[in-house]
């Protein structure tokens, strides 16, 4: 961890667009010298979200089994963080409910590590707000290293708050479907004709990623198959 975040310093325009406020995170993660940072914003109810958002620097194909087998709804990380008002240890979550702990094992393979904090931000007439930091180190050091770690990240979370309101604010009523760019991108070759393997050769990625974002759309756009889910998506504008 190399950088105190120095707010004084800090531009204070909110986000133009999510490019900007994606490409902000990525500058931060590794000016914090962090694996991964993540951003939700869940509306006005952590449990019925009407604007979710959610930007990470974590491994797209992770986000997508993510919203897939569990999503905000059903992750208990969210329950514990929006019951208080300091940050949580994963590690609570881990020993408190072992549900998560499949999950948790998916996203090591991913590149994510097994240490992080969940800063929760609490805004009335706004929003709820969560924005974790994520880290690698053995088990030994993680407590001494937690504390600095806070203290590093914590102010730049509410300030990336701040600028990411009037983003979130401005978004058309389509954008309720929350699909990620990759999402869109599938859903568009779909919607030319292209086959999940004709769109792996296309996107570079592999057929397995294809069907995972295929199946993340489906189920954002309350669809039942991937035809269906195209048809709601031009219907919508969500692929202009």
């Amino acid at each position: 961890m190399t950088r105190k975040f120095d707010i004084f310093n800090a531009p204070s325009a909110p986000f133009a667009d999510t490019a900007e406020s994606a490409q902000v995170l990525r500058s931060a993660r590794d000016e914090f010298d962090v694996l991964n940072l993540s951003y939700w914003f869940l509306g006005t109810s952590n449990r019925l979200p009407d604007k979710m958002t959610w930007l990470s620097t974590y491994d797209e194909r992770y986000m997508s089994i993510y919203m897939r087998d569990m999503s905000p709804q059903s992750d208990p990380a969210f329950d514990i963080c929006f019951r208080r008002l300091m940050p949580v240890d994963w590690a609570e979550v881990r020993s408190t409910n072992d549900e998560v702990n499949p999950m948790h094992s998916i996203a090591e393979s991913f590149g994510v590590g097994r240490h992080g904090i969940s800063i929760p931000i609490r805004e009335p007439g706004v929003g709820d707000a969560m924005f974790s930091v994520n880290f690698e180190c053995a088990d030994r050091h993680w407590l001494e290293l937690r504390a600095t770690l806070v203290a590093r990240v914590h102010l730049f979370a509410h300030y990336y708050h701040l600028r990411m309101r009037d983003v979130i604010a401005a978004r058309p009523a389509t954008a309720e479907f929350d699909l990620s760019p990759r999402e869109r991108e599938v859903l568009k070759w779909a919607a030319d004709g292209k086959t999940a393997w004709e769109t792996a050769q296309l996107l570079g990625v592999s057929e397995r990623a294809i069907r995972l974002y295929t199946e993340n759309a489906i189920t954002k756009l309350k669809a039942k198959t991937k035809t269906q889910a195209v048809a709601i998506a031009v219907r919508n504008a969500v692929l202009n």
